[in-house]
C-alpha cells in the first residue's frame, strides 16, 4: 500500500474517533441537562465499554466516508456504502451497549428512526459544508485563470 494511502486512511481514522468522542461527551452533557445524574450513572459504572462504543461508531461512520474518494464508485453508491456500514455498526453497537432498547416497542421505533435521521442530518451538514467548500475553491481558481490571462 502507498504511503499516500496510508496517510489517507489513518486521517480518516482520525477524524472517525475524534467525531465518535465528541458525540459522546455531547450525548452525555445533553443527557445529563434533560435527565441530570440518573442519566449519566449507567455511563459511569461502565465507561470504558461506552466510550470504546462511540469509538467503534465514530470510526464505522467517520472512517467508511472515505469511499467518497473511490471515482470508480457512483455516488448513489458511496452513499449507499457509507450509510449501510455506518448505520449498520451503530445499530450492532447501540443493541450490545442497550443504547436502545431491545424489545420491540414504540421506544425501539423511535430511536431507530433518530438513529437514521441523525445520521442523515449529519451527513447532509457535511455535503453542504463540503460542496461549498469546492465552490469556493473553483471561484478562486477561477480568478487566478484570469489573473494569469491579464
Amino acid at each position: 500500500m502507498k504511503k499516500k494511502t496510508i496517510m489517507k486512511l489513518l486521517k480518516y481514522l482520525y477524524w472517525g474517533i475524534s467525531w465518535g468522542c465528541t458525540f459522546f461527551v455531547l450525548t452525555c452533557l445533553i443527557g445529563y441537562f434533560l435527565g441530570g445524574r440518573a442519566y449519566l450513572d449507567p455511563i459511569v459504572n461502565q465507561f470504558p465499554r461506552h466510550a470504546a462504543g462511540s469509538i467503534i461508531v465514530g470510526i464505522a461512520c467517520g472512517s467508511t466516508s472515505i469511499v467518497y474518494t473511490l471515482e470508480k464508485l457512483s455516488h448513489g453508491l458511496q452513499i449507499v456504502i457509507h450509510f449501510t456500514v455506518g448505520m449498520g455498526i451503530y445499530f450492532l453497537t447501540a443493541f450490545y451497549l442497550e443504547w436502545i432498547p431491545g424489545q420491540l416497542s414504540w421506544n425501539l421505533v423511535s430511536f431507530v428512526v433518530i438513529g437514521i435521521l441523525s445520521f442523515v442530518a449529519i451527513w447532509t451538514a457535511f455535503y453542504l459544508y463540503n460542496k461549498n467548500e469546492a465552490k469556493k475553491w473553483n471561484q478562486r481558481l477561477k480568478e487566478m485563470e484570469q489573473e494569469e490571462k491579464s
